[in-house]
């Protein structure tokens, strides 16, 4: 934690993602000056919080569709807000700093996603900049959060046209392009060890879910004898630093999450994207985009059945050599770090 002004950053449990872009958010923070704590339920959170899934049977967890999250005399809920509630109030950093430094107010929170813990933020004075996703979000819990926001951070470049839900908000919305782990980093390909002679080929697993048949990608690297496949996923085993296998990739494959397509953005690697069923149409959302930008190769919708692995030979060839640039990674997380800084300083 640095000297002087203090931001926290709330991320959610889902997925690796919005820790990887709180971890790029940080950083580019701390180049300011700025301390963040990161309040989650990973284990490398700087406040670790108590999930909170479990839920009375019977009882309304969205208190009438007005909240998405938020089951009634729930343990978890309580102790989990409970935490935020008291970082919120100074007493987690007074309790972190030497006795003789006084209890430190957060400038503000950035959440990376939770409507309720936005709400909760606001309701105790602290300025808040939420993180935008994709998709349909019309819903009231999510008109809520977006109205009560003091800066709405969109990881996707300024051209995207503004989603409808975030119309009414569209002076708070900053469009700051896809924020990747890998920004200003050199290529290399040091430690990818792909076959010579052959394509080179990385599909980038996840952990928000994978939602394909069991053995998917194996059958389409059978199918794909010419092809050097890596899979890098949980059943395939995780490699801790992708970058090499990005950048020595003829083609990356991915699901449409909007860490994986930056990651790809950043390598300017050739892309075929397969979109995943997520709430309120996320991927399928980027999916559209990519494809109609003709950055990537969307060979199917989010819910529809993937190719048929016989398929992928001549998907890979059609892959197109795009000019990633476009999706405006380069600086990403400092122009994010601008917005909160900004609400920071100014709110």
């Amino acid at each position: 934690m640095c000297e002087g002004l203090e931001v926290g950053m709330y991320v959610h449990h889902h997925g690796s993602g919005h820790a990887m872009r709180a971890g790029a958010l940080s950083a580019a923070l701390a180049k300011r000056g700025i301390g963040t704590t990161t309040l989650g339920s990973r284990d490398d959170a700087g406040i670790r919080l108590p999930l909170d899934r479990e839920a009375v049977p019977g009882a309304d967890p969205t208190a009438g569709d007005a909240l998405h999250w938020a089951p009634p005399r729930s343990a978890g809920m309580a102790r989990r807000m409970a935490m935020i509630s008291d970082y919120l109030a100074g007493r987690q950093l007074a309790a972190a700093l030497p006795d003789a430094r006084p209890a430190v107010l957060p400038a503000a929170l950035h959440v990376d996603v939770s409507v309720e813990v936005a709400l909760l933020a606001r309701l105790h004075g602290t300025p808040v900049t939420v993180q935008a996703m994709p998709g349909d979000r019309r819903d009231a819990p999510h008109v809520l959060c977006h109205s009560i926001a003091d800066g709405i951070i969109a990881a996707w470049p300024d051209w995207v046209p503004l989603p409808a839900h975030l119309e009414p908000v569209a002076d708070r919305v900053r469009g700051v392009g896809g924020i990747t782990r890998f920004g200003g980093r050199d290529r290399t390909t040091d430690g990818a060890d792909f076959a010579p002679g052959r394509m080179r080929v990385t599909v980038l697993g996840g952990t928000g879910g994978g939602d394909l048949p069991d053995g998917y990608f194996d059958a389409v690297a059978a199918a794909c004898p010419d092809a050097d496949v890596k899979i890098l996923d949980a059943a395939h085993g995780w490699v801790d630093d992708p970058w090499p296998y990005l950048c020595a990739s003829d083609v990356v494959v991915a699901a449409a999450g909007q860490n994986s397509v930056a990651d790809i953005a950043a390598a300017g690697a050739r892309a075929i994207i397969i979109p995943r069923p997520r709430p309120f149409g996320e991927q399928e959302a980027t999916a559209r985009v990519l494809s109609d930008a003709g950055l990537a190769l969307v060979p199917c919708g989010a819910d529809e059945d993937p190719p048929a692995p016989e398929d992928w030979p001549a998907l890979l060839d059609r892959a197109p050599n795009a000019d990633w640039s476009t999706w405006q990674t380069d600086g990403a997380a400092d122009r994010a770090a601008t917005v909160i800084e900004g609400v920071a300083r100014d709110s």
